[in-house]
């Protein structure tokens, strides 16, 4: 863990065809709705003008689901925490509170020592459409680093008899 910089130890996002599918639904819009303003520049009338209107709204909104969806997705992990940026919020989860972690359909699944379980969609099958046992192998080994580490470093508790 000699890499680690401001107490990042890695960052993993959705996989390359995920992102490419994102930029593709950002990028293939918006080059429709340029497509229609270049355009009015040449027919440069009320209905036109309403058509290029309506294209640019459009491409904003998918290239919005995109971002939100697809680009923003990431887990990261920290020397204290585990950030976990999904589509539906972020979970910030300290390492204190983990006890295991697994991989599943939906992506990392971190359990905690409560019993709850937080995924990290960024490592999921479905985002990248091949499994993620690869880029999931990385985060077990920081994980489980991690958690020894947490547990060498716990003073022992007195012992009742």
């Amino acid at each position: 863990m000699d890499d680690v910089r401001d107490g990042v130890i890695g960052v993993w996002r959705v996989g390359r065809s995920g992102r490419l599918g994102g930029y593709l639904l950002a990028v293939g819009p918006a080059c429709g709705a340029l497509s229609t303003w270049w355009g009015v520049l040449s027919h440069p009338d009320r209905e036109n003008v309403d058509a290029a209107g309506i294209a640019t709204a459009v491409a904003l909104v998918f290239a919005l689901f995109a971002w939100w969806v697809l680009l923003r997705v990431r887990l990261e992990l920290t020397t204290d925490m585990i950030v976990m940026v999904n589509p539906w919020g972020t979970q910030r989860l300290p390492w204190s509170r983990v006890s295991a972690v697994t991989l599943g359909n939906w992506g990392a699944r971190f359990h905690t020592t409560d019993g709850f379980t937080y995924t990290a969609y960024a490592l999921s099958d479905l985002s990248a459409g091949t499994r993620q046992d690869d880029r999931f192998a990385d985060v077990k080994r920081v994980s489980d680093a991690q958690l020894a580490t947490r547990v060498s470093s716990t003073p022992d508790e007195p012992k009742t008899l």
